[in-house]
């Protein structure tokens, strides 16, 4: 099976370089000179000591990933920063793993050194495909909170839940949460729908047991891996649990709170190859968000 069709099912592009005016902005790849990475870039309107990276579902981009992201920005008054996945949206080139985890290392960097957080001020949120790299930044850049929603133990364990235990041995291995898991020293809250049949609920229960530090998981009885209550389900438990963790995320002042960044990184790329994405889905994982 080829790993990008079967993990990487990303949908047609849902936005263009002009659908988010002050939010879109690019940011520089590490390992790419000529090719940026787009994101978007959610401050919050009061401020905030922290910021959020976002990795997405496999079948969204940037623009399906608005509506969530947006709401996390207002409810919990954060920074939010959504990242974007090789092959998706605006972004050119193939999904392949090791591209994404080089991203997130570059995002992290960006975040630390341009935008001038500190580690302890960098949460990470990864949505079922996205708790891979979420995890990885965890344990081997360190943040100061770690949110997984629908996740998994790892990229073999759910090709062997969809589509049997013969179909895991043509997928290699990738994001092995569960390994990664032990070594993550930052608060950790898992959200798991208990109708999650794509990726069962189990899978949290088993990372939730590995974990190192301070790590709660909720497990909401309605939701399932594609449907759920966003206040409920997701902002009400994150809320919860920051208060539990005794992490405050308002700044001292509005101004101290800002983020500056420079017009520069608003501005796409030129010389930027066009992205050729018009959508692809397999059907093991049309449903794999």
């Amino acid at each position: 099976m080829e790993l990008n069709n079967i993990l990487f099912p990303s949908p047609p592009p849902s936005y263009d370089a002009s659908t988010f005016p002050g939010e879109l902005i690019w940011v520089p790849s590490q390992d790419h000179e000529n090719i940026k990475i787009p994101c978007l870039l959610l401050k919050s309107v009061n401020g905030s000591k922290k910021i959020l990276l976002y990795f997405h579902g496999n079948a969204e981009d940037l623009g399906l990933t608005y509506e969530m992201t947006d709401l996390i920005r207002t409810v919990l008054q954060i920074h939010v920063l959504v990242v974007e996945y090789p092959g998706y949206g605006l972004y050119p080139g193939k999904p392949k793993a090791d591209l994404i985890l080089k991203d997130a290392d570059s995002i992290y960097n960006f975040v630390n050194n341009t935008l001038k957080f500190a580690p302890n001020d960098i949460f990470a949120f990864g949505r079922s495909i996205g708790s891979g790299p979420s995890t990885w930044l965890a344990r081997f850049r360190g943040l100061g909170c770690l949110f997984l929603m629908s996740a998994y133990t790892s990229i073999r364990d759910v090709v062997k839940n969809v589509a049997g235990k013969l179909a895991q041995y043509f997928v290699a291995e990738r994001f092995r949460n569960i390994d990664n898991m032990p070594y993550v020293q930052c608060p950790v809250l898992l959200m798991h729908g208990v109708q999650d049949k794509l990726v069962p609920y189990s899978h949290s229960q088993m990372l939730h047991a590995e974990c190192a530090g301070l790590c709660h998981l909720v497990l909401p009885k309605e939701m399932d891996h594609n449907f759920f209550d966003y206040y409920d389900d997701l902002l009400l438990p994150m809320a919860s649990f920051l208060n539990m963790a005794e992490i405050e995320i308002r700044p001292e002042s509005v101004e101290s709170g800002e983020i500056e960044i420079a017009d520069e990184y608003y501005l796409m790329p030129q010389g930027q190859p066009k992205a050729k994405n018009t959508g692809r889905f397999h059907k093991f994982f049309k449903k794999f968000n």
